[in-house]
């Protein structure tokens, strides 16, 4: 692989550096260039016109009210409202094997139920609806689409609440095109790399499988958001820039890459990867330059540190009540990252989804929130900024709410 050679960006600003508080001769300030300049030097997420996307962290301020409830809730009063989402594992098995699959540990546990039956879904999805829970991601133990009844799952749950699927892209079916997002997991430029660090050879069926959903979505004028998902690993940190190429060949609308969480303890030889941090800044430049108006990129590492590892910018583990995982085994769990953990077990939902009423909010759960210490017990938190915002913006009210 061939390493990207990073287009320096100028350290001396492209206009007059100001030597005092008045001076006649001094030209203006191109305020054009200024603003170019300072965008050129900043590490770049997305693009200011797509600021407002699933992906911006700030999206959690949204869901203040929420927070401030949450925390009254761990202060001592009764009432725990319902999770905004829930993330449902309909099927524990995969058919691919992906050594840095933060699943891999629980899939080879054998669960009772290596499937949910559909009638307890559609029953779990209409308590969901009346307890007020808003999104359902089906996501799985492993792979989704291979549930056979997947597709009458969505077809039924998109009247209830927004649906949404994350998949490996293997098995695409018409019904994801009922769904409010899909993310194809993809991780790859190419065949050669895809097999290397997904361990099977049907890149050119994902590639194809793909490019036939988006022209579907097109012919149909469906608003299902496609996105192309890259995990950056040693393996493919090269590559990203011609994923994106890739991404945007295809029709999808989003292309999405983030540093991989080889981290984990639960992961077989985990550890700290060294990456070239530059060479990948550099591709992230040139995956922003191609972005239109169809197609938007999202190169997201606000939640790891410079050198893409795990970073704990936050204290306490406060937001988890926001998201409830419900997996195989018929259990609901803390968090999606602390799936089938024993400790973590919340309890069960299985054949009747209204035994949740009986554990949720209860003193063993806010208990158990109150235990988590996050460097001690958690590795990447997908919501560690939204545990500050709690901190920082409910808590300690340091936005300043009363004044607008």
């Amino acid at each position: 692989m061939k390493k990207v050679i990073a287009d320096s960006v100028g350290l001396i600003p492209p206009w007059p550096i100001k030597t005092g508080l008045t001076n006649p001769k001094q030209p203006p300030i191109d305020v054009d260039k200024r603003d170019a300049w300072l965008e050129a030097r900043k590490p770049r997420e997305w693009s200011s016109k797509n600021q407002y996307n699933s992906f911006n962290s700030n999206k959690g301020l949204a869901y203040y009210d929420h927070y401030k409830k949450i925390v009254g809730w761990l202060n001592g009063n009764d009432y725990l409202p319902p999770p905004i989402e829930v993330n449902l594992d309909p099927i524990a098995r995969c058919n691919l094997d992906c050594y840095f699959c933060i699943t891999q540990s629980y899939l080879k546990h054998n669960p009772s139920m290596a499937e949910l039956p559909l009638d307890y879904m559609i029953k779990l999805v209409d308590f969901l609806s009346e307890w007020g829970v808003r999104g359902l991601c089906i996501s799985g133990g492993g792979e989704p689409t291979l549930h056979k009844d997947l597709s009458a799952l969505i077809r039924y749950a998109k009247g209830k609440m927004d649906v949404a699927v994350v998949t490996n892209a293997t098995n695409l079916m018409g019904a994801l095109l009922d769904c409010r997002w899909v993310a194809l997991s993809v991780d790859a430029s190419n065949a050669k790399t895809y097999k290397k660090i997904k361990g099977e050879d049907v890149f050119d069926r994902v590639i194809q499988g793909i490019e036939c959903l988006a022209g579907a979505r097109k012919n149909t004028n469906s608003q299902t958001d496609l996105c192309f998902k890259f995990l950056i690993m040693p393996e493919n940190q090269y590559e990203i820039y011609d994923a994106c190429l890739l991404a945007k060949s295809l029709g999808v609308q989003d292309f999405h890459a983030r540093p991989v969480d080889f981290e984990r303890r639960d992961i077989k030889n985990a550890r700290k990867l060294d990456m070239d941090i530059d060479a990948i800044h550099e591709q992230f430049r040139m995956c922003h330059a191609i972005e239109d108006e169809n197609f938007r990129v999202f190169t997201v590492t606000h939640k790891f540190d410079p050198e893409f590892h795990v970073k704990y910018d936050y204290g306490a583990c406060l937001a988890a009540p926001i998201l409830l995982p419900i997996l195989t085994d018929g259990n609901a769990y803390i968090c999606v990252e602390h799936k089938m953990e024993k400790k973590y077990n919340l309890g069960s939902c299985y054949p009747d989804p209204q035994e949740i009423k009986r554990w949720w909010g209860g003193d063993r759960h806010r208990q158990m929130i109150k235990d988590i210490v996050p460097k001690r017990d958690c590795s990447r938190c997908i919501y560690g900024q939204y545990n500050r915002q709690i901190s920082e913006a409910v808590i300690k009210d340091g936005l300043c709410l009363s004044f607008p």
